[in-house]
């Protein structure tokens, strides 16, 4: 727990200031914060999802309960983790801002709606399928994260399958399918979120420069 403090407080001052926004109805600026963590993603990997998302931030407490309370379905049809819903998802959502401002004269709040359909969904089903298949801010994020020069990295040699690291990650990043069939970490899907290197009982994961 006393690793993951750090992240939790900066995940939680971004909800805050998320919070903030939308209260005082100026939520476009998250808009600057979503763009930097596209500009930074082909450097450091998908950080603004690890560590900015107020979704993902949100989200984890949600899964977690509708886990033990047997209402998450970890089983879903595969198109619904399709990437290319995402692109859908994306156009809907910018015909949606510009058919508000056009025909209604008012801004839609896309953003808290978008926020709220990402706790309902992983209410019912696993965060995979919103992060993979849902988000339209996933579509930007993915495309820098698969030229990341830093990431979460498994260490073959230390990495023993014990397979806690793919229980707990949120975007399903992490496979079996490395040297040996050990464990290896997608940069294009992986939040960077420190999920798994806390799990892992050989410390075998670590986010460092991609050789």
């Amino acid at each position: 727990m006393k690793k993951q403090l750090p992240s939790l407080l900066l995940r939680i001052a971004f909800l805050i200031l998320f919070v903030f926004l939308i209260i005082t109805k100026r939520f476009q600026l998250w808009l600057i914060i979503y763009i930097a963590g596209v500009l930074l993603a082909p450097i450091f990997g998908r950080i603004y999802c690890g560590y900015a998302c107020t979704m993902n931030t949100v989200m984890r407490p949600i899964q977690k309960f509708s886990r033990k309370r047997g209402i998450q379905k970890q089983k879903v049809p595969t198109w619904l983790e399709s990437p290319k819903l995402a692109y859908a998802v994306l156009i809907l959502s910018l015909a949606t801002m510009l058919l508000g401002k056009r025909v209604l004269g008012r801004d839609i709040p896309i953003l808290l709606i978008l926020f709220l359909t990402s706790l309902v969904v992983t209410f019912f089903v696993k965060s995979t399928v919103w992060h993979n298949g849902l988000c339209p801010y996933s579509v930007l994020l993915r495309i820098g994260g698969r030229f990341a020069r830093y990431s979460r990295q498994v260490d073959p040699s230390s990495c023993e399958r014990t397979q806690k690291c793919i229980k707990v990650c949120p975007s399903g990043a992490i496979t079996m399918t490395g040297i040996d069939n050990k464990a290896i970490i997608d940069p294009a899907t992986c939040h960077q979120c420190e999920a798994c290197s806390t799990v892992c009982p050989h410390s075998a994961i670590s986010y460092t420069k991609i050789g």
